[in-house]
């Protein structure tokens, strides 16, 4: 990897509970949502599409995180680390981790809206 990059580098645990932590958030703004929507059918209707989108969304993103952080071998970077990158390989280094707390984030609120989902349509 190239020089000045910032140490330690990230592992797949801390970057996925931080992921969950951030989706359980969303998860929240999601039922805060269902909550205040007045029409019943509506508030189906967005639960509904936050569950699929979620779910599609969600398992392309960590899919995709999980093969670029296997491609490169444990050697991933921080955001901060992008402009000090020298080569492609590097890039692919920074979007990793990214990709999966996306993932993450976005798989965490899916069971959620679906129950909410079931209770409210």
């Amino acid at each position: 990897m190239g020089r000045g990059i910032s140490l330690p580098r990230l592992r797949l645990g801390g970057v996925v509970a931080r992921g969950a932590v951030y989706g359980a958030g969303a998860a929240v703004c999601s039922t805060v949502t269902a909550l205040v929507l007045p029409d019943r059918d509506a508030r189906g209707d967005v639960l509904e599409a936050v569950a699929f989108l979620g779910l599609v969304a969600g398992a392309v993103s960590l899919l995709t995180g999980l093969f670029f952080w296997a491609c490169c071998a444990g050697e991933v970077l921080r955001w901060r680390d992008l402009f000090r990158t020298t080569g492609p390989s590097e890039v692919i280094a920074v979007l990793a981790p990214c990709l999966v707390r996306v993932g993450v984030l976005l798989l965490v609120p899916v069971p959620v809206a679906a129950v909410l989902g079931r209770f409210a349509g």
